[in-house]
């Protein structure tokens, strides 16, 4: 696939946000000399349903890509995995080894491709077969704002109150107990009131769910995307070639859909499309999206 190349300010941003992304905070507490008492979750912003699988049993690494079809990547390829392979989020214990990694590492369930070269070695992105999934720009940003209000509605229903309360009912115990309260696209969604605002927020440009997909997979060397792309549109006519090459039977599920759909792309205004369009035109550009 030849990629074109994007606008330096598309790539500044996604450098931006991956050393934020990549930065260790060392999210731990210690007593008395290094012993570790007590590791907190890490707030990388994302559904605990995603993550990054590095298979040494098949030789192959896995990016997943905020809300483009990775959970059902995932739940295809689980039976498939040995002891050896690495699966950081998603499962029960993706979900417990994934935060000693990151406070360890600086890996996460949403690695861009570029830190794991960085923590790993090129050998996993190289050598190994890599893969992943992408989507449709607008697809993708409305399944984010719907997947921030499902898991914002979810929190409100647990408290009984409604989701237009949920901003000031958020204290610091709320927030060290469900990081989700306080990502960049929560804040977006609880300050403003509508689409068309949540995607103009300041708050959405430092969210990791709003990089870009190129970014994601572009490597340290940062000339293009690395590995084989698929576009969860084009599904199933992809599968069968992506099975032979795991020596896995694959199939496709659907899973970790939102409850609330606020947002269809059908619904989307003609400007918000044209804003979408010029925030992700790398992705428009190198994956043959049309607007």
């Amino acid at each position: 696939m030849q990629i074109p190349l994007w606008s330096e300010r598309s790539r500044a941003r996604d450098r931006h946000l991956a050393s934020r992304q990549a930065a260790d905070p060392r999210p731990y507490l210690t007593a008395r000399g290094p012993a570790i008492t007590k590791l907190r979750k890490p707030n990388t912003e994302t559904p605990s349903s995603i993550r990054m699988i590095i298979s040494h049993s098949r030789q192959f690494t896995f990016v997943h890509i905020h809300k483009a079809g990775g959970t059902s990547v995932e739940q295809a390829l689980d039976p498939c995995l040995a002891w050896n392979d690495l699966i950081l989020g998603g499962s029960s214990l993706g979900e417990r080894i994934q935060v000693p990694y990151s406070a360890r590492f600086g890996l996460h369930k949403h690695s861009a491709v570029s830190q794991i070269e960085s923590v790993c070695g090129s050998r996993y992105t190289d050598e190994y077969y890599l893969f992943a999934l992408v989507r449709h720009p607008l697809a993708r940003v409305c399944s984010i704002y719907n997947f921030i209000a499902t898991a914002l509605n979810k929190w409100a229903e647990l408290h009984n109150i409604s989701l237009s309360e949920v901003g000031s009912r958020i204290t610091p115990k709320a927030a060290k107990k469900t990081p989700a309260l306080t990502w960049p696209t929560s804040r977006a969604f609880l300050t403003t009131g509508s689409f068309s605002e949540f995607i103009r927020h300041e708050n959405v440009n430092s969210a990791p769910g709003f990089r870009s997909q190129v970014g994601m997979l572009t490597g340290a060397g940062g000339e293009r995307p690395k590995g084989q792309i698929f576009r969860l549109e084009d599904y199933p006519h992809w599968a069968s070639a992506l099975g032979e090459r795991l020596g896995v039977p694959f199939e496709l599920p659907q899973a970790n859909r939102s409850v609330l759909r606020l947002v269809v792309p059908e619904s989307v205004s003609a400007e918000d499309r044209a804003f979408v369009e010029r925030l992700f035109r790398a992705d428009y550009e190198a994956f043959d999206y049309k607007p």
